[in-house]
């Protein structure tokens, strides 16, 4: 078992990314960006924010590794980041809960 300042260490990287995630609203374009890539004002079609505070949310989503964009013209286009999803089983992968939910 980990604990004090390797503690940390292995879990600041993580922290940083459920801050990317950390409202409902990032919940909400994580959860629709999983089912297909899309523009932000798609994105705004389906939440009750404007397409501005849509913005925000996705830069944050970007900048903690949670979402890729793509330019295309003037506009772009959001998808999920595949990466950080395999990253996260690297949290608790040396526990005995990842053991036990791996049977």
């Amino acid at each position: 078992m980990t604990s004090g300042k390797r503690l940390l260490a292995k879990v600041a990287p993580y922290a940083s990314m459920a801050r990317g995630i950390s409202n409902e609203y990032r919940l909400a374009i994580l959860y629709l960006l999983a089912h297909d890539p899309m523009w932000p004002q798609d994105i705004a079609r389906h939440l009750p924010i404007p397409q501005n505070l849509v913005a925000h949310h996705l830069k944050a989503m970007v900048t903690s590794g949670w979402l890729k964009k793509k330019r295309e013209g003037k506009y772009t286009m959001y998808s999920i980041n595949k990466k950080v999803f395999r990253q996260l089983p690297q949290l608790l992968i040396d526990t005995p809960l990842w053991r036990e939910i791996q049977k």
